[in-house]
C-alpha cells in the first residue's frame, strides 16, 4: 500500500483514491483495462480485448477466482502516448488488482510502466516488442504476444524452405520499435538461411509518398536482379499506402510483413491484391489447421455479431486464461505471488499456443505461427511453422540497455 501511495502522490491523484481503490467488495477482483478505446490503436486493441472479456465471462460462469468474480474497468488512451500513463494511473485508481494495456510497446509502455512502478502485474494484449517485460518496462510487465523477431523470422524461415525464394528486399517503416524487430528478426533469419538481402530502404508512416524508395528498389533490381520478395515492415495506413504503391508502380513480386498485416479487413484499398503473406498467431478465416482456434472466432462471431478482423483475438482470450492459472497456482491475488507463478510457466497450454515465461524473459519467442496469404484480395491459410530455433536472445535484448 505504501508503494501504491507513493505512485499516487507522484501522478497527482488523490491518496484517498489510492484507499478507496483498495476497498473492492470481498467477492469481486477488479481488472483494469487501459487501452485504445478510439482512434487508430483500437484496431488492434478492439479484437483481443473483447476476447479478454469472453474469458472474464468464462471464468465468472465457472465461479470466478478463488471464490472471486472478476469486475472490469477501463480508461481510454485514445490512441496517444502522452494519455497512456493517465489511462493506467486511472484504472488502479478505479481499484484494478492486475493490468492490461495496449498491443504494441510504444503505444502501451506509459501505462505498463505506471502499472509496474505501483508493483501490480501488467500484460499487453500482444505487444511483441521484448521491451514490454522485465528488461524494458519492469518485472511485472508481460505481454502475451509473439516476439515480432519471430513473426519475421517465420516469413523468412518459409519463404526461404518452402519457396525457395533466395533474394530480399527490406522496407522499413521506422515509425515505431515494432516495424524495427519485424524487418530485424526477418534480416537474420534470412542471412542466416543463406538469403541475400539485395537493399534495405526506410520511409515513415505519415509518409504521402514513397516514390523514391520504389525508384531506388527498381535501381536495385536492374542491378542485381529482382528481389523474390518485399519484405515490409510497417502498419496500419501507411503500410497499406505503401503496399498500394508497389503494386501501382508495376512491381508485382510478393510482399511480406508481420502481424500488424493479419487478416485482409485491410485490402480493400488495393483492389485484386496477391501474393502478400503475413506471419502471426493463426488464421481467422475458418481454416486454421488447430481446431480449437476455429471454434474461438466462431464464438466470438456469435458473441459480437461479426468476424473478427484478425488472429491477434486470440492472446486476448489468453492473457485472462493465463490470470487465472497464476492465481489459482498462487492461491492469493498478490502480486508478487502471482508473478512468481508466470515466471514459472512452461509450455503452458492456453488458446494462443504454448506459453513459456521466465524471470528474465516475458514474451514469446517459439509458439508455431501461421503463414497468412491475400488471393484476389482475400485471406487464406498457407502454413503453419515452427522455428527449429528461436531467435537470439541478443537480438531479443538489443537496445534495451538504452531505455
Amino acid at each position: 500500500m505504501r508503494k501504491l501511495l507513493s505512485f499516487f502522490a507522484a501522478t497527482g491523484l488523490a491518496v484517498t483514491a489510492a484507499f478507496s481503490a483498495a476497498q473492492a467488495s470481498d467477492d469481486e477482483i477488479i481488472v483494469g483495462f487501459a487501452i485504445a478505446e478510439s482512434g487508430w490503436m483500437s484496431t488492434y486493441d478492439g479484437p483481443p480485448s473483447r476476447s479478454a472479456f469472453i474469458a472474464i465471462d468464462d471464468i465468472n460462469a465457472k465461479g470466478g477466482l478463488l471464490g472471486k468474480k472478476i469486475t472490469v474497468v477501463t480508461s481510454d488512451t485514445k490512441s496517444d502516448q502522452t494519455q497512456g500513463a493517465r489511462a493506467g494511473a486511472e484504472v488502479i485508481a478505479k481499484g484494478a488488482q492486475f493490468v492490461v494495456v495496449s498491443c504494441d510497446y510504444d503505444m502501451g509502455g506509459p501505462a505498463a510502466t505506471v502499472a509496474n512502478d505501483a508493483g501490480l502485474v501488467v500484460f499487453s494484449l500482444c505487444a511483441s516488442d521484448a521491451k514490454m517485460g522485465a528488461q524494458g518496462v519492469g518485472p511485472y510487465a508481460f505481454t502475451m504476444s509473439n516476439s515480432s523477431l519471430t513473426s519475421g523470422a517465420v516469413i523468412a524461415e518459409w519463404a526461404f524452405t518452402k519457396k525457395n525464394w533466395r533474394k530480399a528486399y527490406l522496407l522499413l517503416d521506422s515509425s515505431i520499435e515494432y516495424d524495427k524487430t519485424i524487418c530485424e528478426g526477418f534480416r537474420v533469419r534470412w542471412e542466416k538461411l543463406g538469403g541475400e538481402v539485395l537493399g534495405y530502404d526506410n520511409f515513415k508512416q505519415d509518409d504521402p509518398s514513397i516514390a523514391s524508395q520504389i525508384t531506388r528498389l527498381k535501381n536495385v533490381a536492374t542491378e542485381k536482379g529482382d528481389p523474390d520478395l518485399i519484405h515490409l515492415c510497417s502498419y496500419g495506413g501507411g503500410a497499406i499506402s505503401a503496399i498500394r504503391q508497389i503494386r501501382g508502380a508495376g512491381l508485382n513480386m510478393a510482399i511480406s510483413g508481420g502481424d500488424s498485416m493479419d487478416g485482409d479487413y485491410w485490402t480493400d484499398g488495393i483492389p485484386g491484391l496477391n501474393d502478400h503473406y503475413t506471419g502471426t498467431y493463426a488464421s481467422p478465416f475458418g481454416d486454421d489447421p488447430r481446431q480449437r482456434v476455429n471454434e474461438f472466432f466462431d464464438r466470438y462471431a456469435e458473441e459480437y455479431g461479426e468476424r473478427v478482423c484478425c488472429s491477434f483475438a486470440l492472446s486476448g482470450y489468453s492473457v485472462i486464461e493465463a490470470y487465472g492459472i497464476a492465481v489459482e497456482r498462487a492461491g492469493t491475488f498478490d502480486s508478487d505471488a502471482v508473478l512468481a507463478e508466470y515466471n514459472k510457466f512452461d509450455g503452458v497450454d492456453l488458446l494462443v499456443g504454448p506459453t513459456k515465461f521466465s524471470p528474465d524473459l516475458h514474451i514469446n519467442l517459439e509458439r508455431p505461427q501461421a503463414v497468412l496469404g491475400i488471393k484476389d484480395g482475400k485471406g487464406y491459410f498457407v502454413d503453419l511453422i515452427q522455428l527449429p530455433e528461436p531467435p537470439p536472445l541478443q537480438l531479443v535484448f538489443k537496445g534495451l540497455g538504452d531505455q
